[in-house]
């Protein structure tokens, strides 16, 4: 059964849909396809197109997502891996869509991206479409397609080989370098390596844009200028000095190369005993290293200033676990200025403010922050490195606030606030547990979703990348990692964990017969960067169920009994799966022995 939704639906239609649905989850017939496909934009009480759809909304997939939680609330796994199959089908189809417009819109020259589509001033921006696009349109295809990912490795190269180590701005037809301020050009280098190389290399390790991400890293560190009494570093502003204690903490982790712990110590010995203690500690937007004081009387707390709260709190945990001996002189500032951010910058209910004005305690805080979980990752990382519960408490209390508004305008009527406040709900839900919290992704990711055109597109600015990047998390997580291979649109596979048994459930099914490998994913902290500890970290993907290299698993096809022993790095490698009769889907289980 194929159910296509049209844009705008009647609200007879969508009661009517809703029921076809709840048909399907209870009879479990012939799966579902679709379910979640193009969604209802009319709806009840609503009789014009919305940016954010109402909270009091009906839909097909509102539907599938209560089936979900009957089925969690009663332990039925089994149909809870069919139902979330329904949702990644949904999620990743999504992704390709919006992958598939872009490809069509790439200069022919350079294979590169613009910063927008149809602008007559067609550029190629480091701080935009190679930070915020590029890379997840590289991603897709390395998830979904692998074969035809050629044509984002090309552009890749194509844009090393025109700007050189150091990232440039690239105007089209013809292809020139844009002459930029220095300053535009250090941050447009710290964003093009902090939200797109690394989040390609988080998911697939090694590759040509790991080199690419040490080799911009390597102009960085040889760019520093900025004399502060610590020593040279790259920027006086926090959000770069953020970005880059957050990638060099990393690629130390990964290689052991002493330039990258260098500048990174220089970065926050610059910051914990000069910008934030003269600062009252909050983290200042542009500070002055050569008169201590602050360029502007603002302290952002949202995506362009929180970087350096996340910085900071990835090298105390590298220089903690690691036993370095500038552990014992970060802790106390590092604390101390956890501590001053989170009364200052938090409102009474535990949300995340945008910025904050004045001083202590006369502090003013402004707007609700759509990057909370990338600053509450820092007290999670600060915890982990601890091995303390210090701020247990307060991170669940936000999650919880979160979870309790409801088509919120995150950042206006903007797709990207629900796209970054979704990837922090699933960065944190990696180390809490709360059910009402998975309960407000699973709904208001239909919100993101809605937002996407016909076309593919969503506002086609770079920031597509953004709703790329999480359909993909999304998918991911309801796959509970494992990816198919090679995927189809019409298959769809699930996944559900039984806490309690130590049990994945995994569910496939496809329109046509479909042969081919399930890659489970690994312990990537340990594989890729060689973390002791699985901190939550921007712009990675969570890990959810993961394969111990010499670890052995007990696979079970619960249809036809078949009972297999396979090791973690045969999982890993890819299991093999068929469907050869599509009324009959796939139902598997796997533990540990």
């Amino acid at each position: 059964m194929r159910l296509r939704v049209s844009r705008r639906l009647t609200c007879l239609g969508i009661v009517a849909l809703a029921a076809i649905v709840g048909v399907v989850v209870v009879l479990k017939v012939k799966p579902l396809r679709h379910a979640a496909g193009r969604l209802a934009r009319k709806l009840v009480g609503i009789t014009e197109p919305v940016r954010i759809l109402p909270p009091y909304r009906a839909s097909a997939r509102r539907q599938v997502v209560a089936a979900l939680y009957r089925a969690y609330a009663r332990h039925d796994f089994e149909e809870a891996a069919m139902l979330n199959s329904f949702l990644a089908q949904e999620a990743f189809q999504r992704a390709w869509r919006t992958e598939e417009a872009w490809r069509g819109v790439r200069d022919p020259e350079t294979g590169l991206i613009p910063r927008e589509v149809g602008s007559r001033k067609a550029h190629w921006v480091p701080k935009d479409t190679a930070g915020d696009c590029l890379p997840f349109m590289l991603m897709t295809r390395l998830y979904l397609d692998p074969d035809r990912g050629q044509v984002w490795l090309d552009a890749l190269a194509r844009e090393r080989e025109i700007s050189g180590p150091m990232p440039q701005a690239i105007r089209f037809r013809p292809t020139r370098i844009v002459s930029q301020r220095d300053s535009d050009v250090i941050f447009g280098a710290s964003e093009y390596a902090k939200d797109g190389l690394l989040a390609i290399s988080e998911r697939f390790g090694r590759g040509p844009w790991f080199d690419r991400l040490e080799e911009v890293m390597q102009a960085l560190v040889d760019a520093a200028a900025v004399e502060t009494d610590a020593g040279m570093i790259c920027a006086p502003d926090t959000e770069v000095n953020g970005e880059m204690l957050q990638v060099l903490s990393r690629l130390y982790w990964a290689t052991g190369r002493d330039e990258y712990i260098e500048l990174a110590e220089r970065i926050a010995e610059a910051y914990l005993f000069d910008a934030l203690p003269n600062n009252n500690w909050l983290p200042p937007h542009i500070w002055d290293f050569s008169n201590h004081c602050i360029v502007r009387d603002i302290s952002i707390i949202d995506d362009h200033g929180n970087e350096i709260i996340v910085g900071l709190a990835e090298l105390y945990a590298l220089e903690k676990l690691s036993g370095r001996p500038n552990a014992a002189r970060y802790r106390e500032p590092l604390g101390r200025f956890l501590d001053t951010v989170l009364a200052a910058a938090r409102d009474d209910g535990g949300l995340w403010c945008r910025y904050i004005e004045g001083e202590a305690p006369d502090w003013h805080c402004h707007g609700v922050s759509n990057t909370w979980g990338y600053v509450s990752n820092a007290y999670v990382t600060f915890d982990l490195a601890e091995g303390s519960s210090k701020y247990t408490d307060e991170i669940k209390r936000t999650m919880r606030a979160v979870a309790g508004l409801k088509s919120f305008e995150w950042e206006g009527q903007h797709q990207d606030g629900y796209a970054d406040s979704i990837e922090s709900m699933l960065y944190l839900l990696q180390c809490f547990d709360i059910p009402e919290c998975h309960r407000w992704v699973d709904d208001e990711i239909e919100i993101m979703f809605c937002m996407q055109a016909p076309s593919g597109f969503v506002d086609k600015y770079y920031l597509d990348g953004n709703f790329i990047r999480t359909a993909l998390l999304y998918g991911t997580y309801k796959t509970q990692g494992v990816v198919p291979d090679p995927w189809r649109d019409d298959l769809c596979v699930g996944a559900a964990w039984d806490t309690d048994q130590k049990q994945l459930y995994l569910y496939l099914s496809a329109d046509a017969p479909w042969e081919g490998v399930l890659r489970f994913d690994e312990p990537r902290h340990r594989t890729i960067w060689k973390l002791p500890v699985d901190y939550p970290r921007l712009n990675s993907t969570p890990e959810w169920f993961v394969v111990e290299k010499e670890a052995v698993y007990r696979v079970v096809d619960t249809a036809t009994g078949t009972d297999l022993a396979r090791s973690g790095e045969e999982l890993a490698a890819g299991l093999p799966v068929s469907i050869t009769d599509p009324s009959m889907p796939v139902r598997l289980t796997v533990s540990p022995q």
